[in-house]
């Protein structure tokens, strides 16, 4: 996808506001404190096995696909302490793809690194490592939420600068209700999956 035209963002305007006011309460409460708590769990990581933040939100990133939530914590912290004791990658299971588990032994041996290459993985990483308050994540979920429809998992590339055009769009927005943009992202997505 290119550049969105100024009609398009006006009617993703529309539509994040249309899901932002689905919302409840518990859902708000909820989308407000999903950043703050997965923050809290990284640096818990972090300080346990003597590892970057940065690192823990890289692996947790890289075990996230195909992953539910309380599983990618547990199976991060399996990595973590696998890697911190020597133990190989091949040694150990979670609970993703072969590939995505030798990903993140990887990025704790330094040999890859999330880069803003993968605008996703990069925002969701600051997010949870730093609580970037400039940092967006544009997931599968936000971009349901943006064109209101069903969108495949593997058709949700939007191309980078439609990519900075909704996180732009998504900071105004947050700005605009004096909270920060992964509160408002993560709100949306509390009310959208339901």
């Amino acid at each position: 996808m290119k550049e969105l035209s100024k009609y398009k963002l006006n009617k993703i305007s529309k539509n994040l506001d249309k899901f932002f006011n689905m919302a409840d309460r518990d859902q708000i409460k909820e989308g407000r404190a999903w950043y703050t708590t997965a923050n809290k769990i990284v640096l818990d990581i972090a300080t346990r096995y003597d590892i970057d933040p940065y690192k823990v939100a890289s692996v947790m990133s890289a075990l996230s696909p195909r992953n539910k939530w309380a599983q990618n914590i547990i199976d991060t912290e399996k990595v973590c302490d696998a890697w911190r004791n020597g133990v190989r990658a091949e040694d150990i299971k979670v609970c993703t793809f072969h590939t995505n588990k030798f990903k993140a032994f990887a990025i704790l041996d330094d040999k890859v690194s999330i880069t803003d290459k993968s605008l996703k993985t990069f925002n969701f990483v600051r997010n949870i490592a730093f609580l970037d308050p400039t940092a967006v994540t544009i997931d599968i979920w936000h971009l349901r939420a943006c064109f209101d429809k069903i969108i495949k998992i593997d058709s949700a590339s939007i191309g980078r600068v439609a990519y900075r055009q909704i996180k732009a769009l998504t900071l105004k927005k947050a700005d605009t209700l004096g909270i920060k943009a992964y509160e408002y992202q993560a709100i949306i997505w509390t009310a959208i999956r339901k």
